[in-house]
C-alpha cells in the first residue's frame, strides 16, 4: 500500500473514531440520561395515576368513614367533651370491675381543625377485668383510641395487675378545607 494512501486511510479512521466519540459524548450520552429521567418521571406519574384511581374507587368508603368521624366526634364544647369521655371511662370501669388509681386528662391542640383529649390513667384489677376494660374502650362508638397500654403484675401469682393506659379522643373544631 502506498504511504500516501495509508496516511489518508489512517486520517479517515482517526476522524471517524473522533466523530463517533464526539457523537457518543455530545448526542447519545445526553439522550440516554434524558431517556432515563423520562422513564423515571413516567413511572412516578403512573404510580400517581394508580393512587388517584384507588382513591376514586374508595371514594364512597372514605366519605362514609369521614361522615362517621364527624358524627361521632367529641362535642365542640370542651366541657361537654370532657364530660363525655369521663362518663365513658367510668362506664368502662364499672362494666369491667377495675379500679382507677389515677386519671389525668389534658387537651392537646394539633391544628386549627382538631384537638385531642389525651388521658393517662392507672387502674388495678385482675386479667379478666383489664381485658374487659380494654375491649370496652375499643368497641365504644366514641372516637377514642388506645395509644399506650402497659400491664404489670403486683404480686408473684399475677392475680393483681396494674394497667397504665394512655388513650385519646378526637374533637373536630372545624371541617378541613378539602371537605368543603
Amino acid at each position: 500500500m502506498n504511504p500516501q494512501n495509508r496516511e489518508k486511510l489512517l486520517l479517515i479512521i482517526a476522524l471517524s473514531a473522533g466523530g463517533i466519540l464526539a457523537a457518543d459524548r455530545l448526542i447519545l450520552g445526553p439522550l440516554d440520561s434524558l431517556w432515563s429521567e423520562r422513564s423515571t418521571q413516567i413511572a412516578e406519574l403512573r404510580q400517581a395515576i394508580d393512587q388517584g384511581r384507588n382513591l376514586l374507587d374508595r371514594e364512597t368508603t372514605i366519605t362514609r368513614r369521614w361522615q362517621d368521624m364527624q358524627r361521632t366526634a367529641l362535642s365542640k364544647s370542651a366541657s361537654s367533651a370532657e364530660d363525655t369521655v369521663v362518663k365513658a371511662a367510668n362506664r368502662w370501669s364499672n362494666d369491667s370491675r377495675i379500679t382507677f388509681t389515677s386519671f389525668k386528662p389534658q387537651w392537646i391542640n394539633y391544628d386549627d381543625n382538631y384537638k385531642i383529649y389525651d388521658c393517662r390513667a392507672s387502674a388495678t384489677g385482675d386479667l379478666e377485668a383489664i381485658c374487659r376494660f380494654i375491649y370496652e374502650l375499643e368497641v365504644d362508638p366514641l372516637p377514642i383510641r388506645a395509644e399506650e397500654i402497659e400491664v404489670s403484675s403486683r404480686d408473684d401469682a399475677g392475680g393483681k395487675l396494674t394497667l397504665a393506659l394512655r388513650f385519646s379522643g378526637l374533637q373536630l373544631t372545624e371541617a378541613p378545607q378539602w371537605v368543603k
